[in-house]
């Protein structure tokens, strides 16, 4: 989407929150392989033309409008509900938040960050139970190093989870191993037996061919070799949440996941949903925020759902 702005270069794949990017920029290899990773999370972005929802209407990704009880039932015959968002953006966190509590209201629901790796799940633990503050589980979650973006942007669905007692679930590895599969790829990364997940499953071609096209325009002399760990590093994020997420359905017969992850792992389902197919995991919905006014109709199949947010 044009009229969004890049992340910063030190984000998302590149396994370095915002806090640390002044601090790197003098490194212009590594910041190039970082601004690449970024560039590609946004240009799985559905593409919009011209019709778009008007704000806090729902339309589907032919862009008819769909009544908030239609999306609800739509919410309730899937086991699964990715939830996309512009990181750190009130209204997409706040439509998340609606959106979870509609379908908490109606059974057991489990809320998936793509935001904290799992070494953070103590924390979400005693946050739900009532048994940290704010400042305390920001401490001991290390937000701050791990994700970076602003917290308060995020507050309505921790705030939620806390009020209803909704578990929370980190989704995410350790950033140092995605670091790692950039450098090496994955199978040379995995090779000592530690990896925090399994292989990811082949990229679908349109995707590989896409992020092998903005690895090539951040780096014009990039070998084949360097464009296979680039594509390996950005689907470690996709498995990793992908099997969290089978994983928490196991673990919680009967309940929805809710997950809430940045709109590239969503749209056109080749990020997350691709890997929870991989892995068996039937009925994916997949839903997108987006500005009104901005053109919004999407491409055939970005999403199965977008929803006008301010």
């Amino acid at each position: 989407m044009p009229s969004i702005p890049p992340k910063p270069p030190c984000c998302w794949a590149s396994a370095d929150p915002p806090s640390r990017c002044a601090s790197r920029r003098n490194k212009r290899p590594a910041m190039l392989y970082r601004l690449a990773l970024s560039a590609a999370l946004l240009a799985t972005t559905p593409a919009f033309a011209a019709t778009c929802p008007a704000p806090g209407q729902w339309i589907d990704a032919a862009g008819s409008p769909v009544s908030a009880s239609a999306v609800l039932d739509k919410a309730l015959a899937a086991q699964t509900v990715l939830l996309g968002e512009r990181h750190a953006t009130p209204a997409h966190h706040q439509w998340q938040a609606d959106t979870i509590a509609a379908l908490a209201a109606k059974g057991p629901v489990v809320i998936g960050l793509e935001q904290l790796p799992r070494e953070a799940q103590p924390a979400l633990d005693r946050w739900v139970a009532g048994e940290l503050d704010e400042a305390a589980f920001l401490s001991e979650s290390k937000w701050a190093e791990r994700w970076g973006h602003d917290f308060t942007a995020y507050r309505p669905v921790f705030e939620l989870a806390r009020a209803r007692k909704i578990p929370m679930k980190a989704l995410n590895v350790d950033r140092a191993f995605v670091r790692k599969v950039g450098r090496e790829g994955f199978d040379k990364a995995a090779a000592d037996g530690k990896s925090p997940i399994s292989k990811p499953a082949a990229a679908d071609p349109a995707y590989a061919a896409k992020l092998a096209d903005t690895f090539r325009e951040h780096m014009r002399e990039a070998s084949p070799e360097a464009i296979a760990r680039f594509i390996d590093a950005q689907q470690v994020w996709d498995r990793a949440m992908a099997e969290a997420i089978v994983t928490a359905l196991r673990d919680n017969p009967g309940a929805h996941v809710a997950a809430i992850m940045g709109w590239g792992h969503v749209a056109d389902g080749h990020g997350v949903a691709h890997q929870l197919k991989a892995l068996g995991a039937p009925l994916v919905l997949t839903a997108i925020p987006v500005k009104p006014g901005e053109g919004c109709e999407p491409k055939a199949g970005a999403a199965d759902l977008l929803f006008g947010a301010e």
